[in-house]
């Protein structure tokens, strides 16, 4: 690839690191993948017809997409298949198919048309939500609809030809497109949409394809064909880049490639720095399938389990305290080490099943997370009686999500020892039950000392924290700039979080995808934190990394780094460190 400086002039744009790794190729834009469905009256003896329709279409989807994740298995390792999972199962979700059906019964349309009206009343729903990783499944919702309707109107997705090396470009991106995509020759994503917790930057990671997301510049600026640099690690696009910049480019690629090579090969070794400081990963999941690639992926443990997931396929509210038990004994005996922190039902008024939902003009700033978990006694009791019982054959770690004051953890510990009496569990069966505050809030943050002493253990929520620090919402593409991890504030309130856990001696987990990027899994070494809890999928590559880091470069960079005034001075910083890091090596 080359750009000749008397035709073209170099430019650069800034997105959201969604994928470590730097590619350099042709700019390749995607297309639409299909025309609108077309809307039809049917007659009533061809409603039947067309639920049948429906019925067919999930099932060729559904063999469809287990070909699919038997495709990204070879390409990406068995401990990724399981992100495949969720698009599968949503093929047999009772509510999706009774939407469709209804629509069909009801407003004799044809079976495209309903699938679309179905997915868009589902996509409205969510795109409500103020729970930035609940909105983000919405991705999912809208995988599923594409499939069914190309599945339905006989205009399957057919995946661009790469007969070089290229860059894809396009609006957003289906996961399980880009699960579908061969490696040879993608050499990048470049998106508008989509953030870094969703499952295209998952699957984008698993692949080891760089990819930006957020770049609306670069997609308006970018001609098909034209040559590009992607650089996933800092979230940068470069159009027409010089001959200089590819060199300094293709140094850091080469470094990057075999930064994935010793992931891929270290996935069973443990993680310890380079100056031989021992680090802990664990995993996070949401959904039981995920549990077979927690061990392969070289987790010593689960970090976090979202327990709110257990009820997607309830459709008449939460769980009993029998199907819950079932749930976390589950859970706590597939983790490597038989512990599991468990966060409890984080909730608000906009993520409760449909027939509990409460109207507030302002759910992300009202009754969420701890607050209406323990405004719900009766639930927050099942739920802490369902993990305690659990615990006979391991441990679990109990993780109040959201913590706001020191009123709520207290009054959370108060229902856990009513509830261990209850169950006359005492002495050491008491202690296999552990409680812990995630901080994500910037209250909570303000009063991490007085949290740390009151709780077992904390918990860093880093995708919230950092959305509430910098008062930008992580779904709202306009803002996308201040999705700045190593902002100068960020970097302050994680200092304060370590000093506060160091001082009461209680350990601190960083648990987000954050520590997926190199520049940042360097800062937060270098502050201190030594737990990481991620995708599964995300943690070959940071173990590889954390093994070719040292401490005290880390600790260097960060005294440095706290006295930087921009999240752009901070980055710049990192990779000077990082680079001279490879160089030693």
């Amino acid at each position: 690839m080359s750009s000749s400086p008397l035709t073209e002039t170099e430019v650069r744009f800034a997105g959201l690191p969604a994928s470590p790794g730097v590619g350099f190729g042709r700019v390749v834009r995607l297309v639409p993948q299909s025309r609108p469905p077309l809307f039809i009256n049917v007659l009533p003896h061809r409603v039947t017809l067309e639920i049948e329709r429906v019925k067919r279409a999930m099932q060729k989807a559904r063999r469809h997409l287990e070909s699919v994740k038997r495709h990204f298995r070879e390409q990406a390792g068995q401990g990724s298949a399981y992100l495949l999972d969720p698009y599968i199962l949503m093929l047999d979700d009772a509510i999706l198919t009774q939407a469709i059906e209804d629509n069909i019964r009801q407003r004799r349309i044809n079976a495209e048309w309903a699938v679309k009206q179905a997915v868009e009343s589902l996509l409205d729903s969510f795109e409500q939500l103020q729970d930035d990783y609940l909105r983000q499944r919405r991705d999912d919702i809208r995988d599923v609809g594409q499939r069914l309707i190309a599945m339905l109107s006989g205009q399957p997705m057919r995946l661009p030809t790469l007969d070089a090396p290229s860059t894809l470009f396009a609006d957003d991106i289906l996961p399980t497109l880009l699960a579908e995509m061969n490696p040879t020759n993608f050499s990048g994503i470049v998106t508008d949409a989509g953030g870094v917790t969703t499952h295209a930057a998952i699957i984008a990671r698993s692949l080891g394809v760089p990819a930006v997301f957020g770049a609306r510049e670069a997609l308006d600026r970018a001609v098909e064909g034209a040559p590009c640099i992607v650089d996933g690690s800092q979230g940068e696009v470069i159009l027409h880049p010089r001959r200089a910049t590819q060199t300094v480019y293709l140094g850091r690629r080469a470094a990057e490639q075999r930064l994935r090579r010793d992931g891929l090969a270290s996935a069973r070794l443990p993680a310890v720095t380079r100056d031989g400081v021992v680090c802990h990963l664990l995993a996070n999941i949401e959904i039981q399938s995920e549990l077979p690639a927690v061990e392969r992926c070289g987790a010593q443990s689960i970090g976090l389990f979202r327990s709110e997931f257990i009820l997607s396929s309830e459709a008449d509210g939460v769980p009993d305290e029998e199907s819950q038990c079932a749930a976390y004994r589950a859970v706590i005996a597939a983790s490597p080490d038989q512990v599991a922190t468990i966060r409890v039902f984080d909730f608000s008024s906009d993520t409760l099943p449909s027939d509990a939902r409460v109207a507030e003009a302002n759910p992300a700033l009202g009754l969420h997370g701890a607050r209406w978990w323990l405004a719900n006694e009766s639930v927050a009791r099942s739920q802490l009686r369902a993990i305690a019982r659990a615990t006979e054959v391991g441990r679990a770690r109990i993780l109040l999500p959201r913590v706001t004051c020191l009123s709520e953890l207290q009054a959370a510990r108060a229902l856990l020892d009513a509830v261990c009496r209850e169950l006359g569990l005492t002495g050491a069966a008491a202690k296999r039950v552990e409680l812990g505050a995630m901080i994500e809030v910037p209250a909570a943050v303000l009063i991490a000392d007085r949290l740390a002493r009151e709780s077992d253990f904390l918990s860093i929520g880093s995708n919230d924290l950092v959305q509430y620090l910098l008062a930008s919402d992580r779904g709202n593409e306009r803002v996308s700039y201040l999705q700045q991890p190593l902002h100068p504030a960020v970097l302050a309130s994680f200092s304060l979080i370590v000093a506060a856990a160091r001082a009461a001696n209680k350990s601190l987990t960083m648990c987000g995808e954050m520590a997926a990027q190199p520049a940042c899994a360097f800062a937060l070494l270098g502050l201190g934190i030594r737990r990481f809890s991620l995708s599964p999928a995300a943690l070959p590559s940071l173990k590889s990394a954390l093994r070719n880091l040292r401490v005290k470069d880390a600790e260097r960079f960060v005294a440095q780094a706290l006295t930087l005034d921009t999240a752009r001075a901070v980055e710049a910083c990192a990779a000077t460190y990082l680079d001279q890091s490879r160089l030693e090596r």
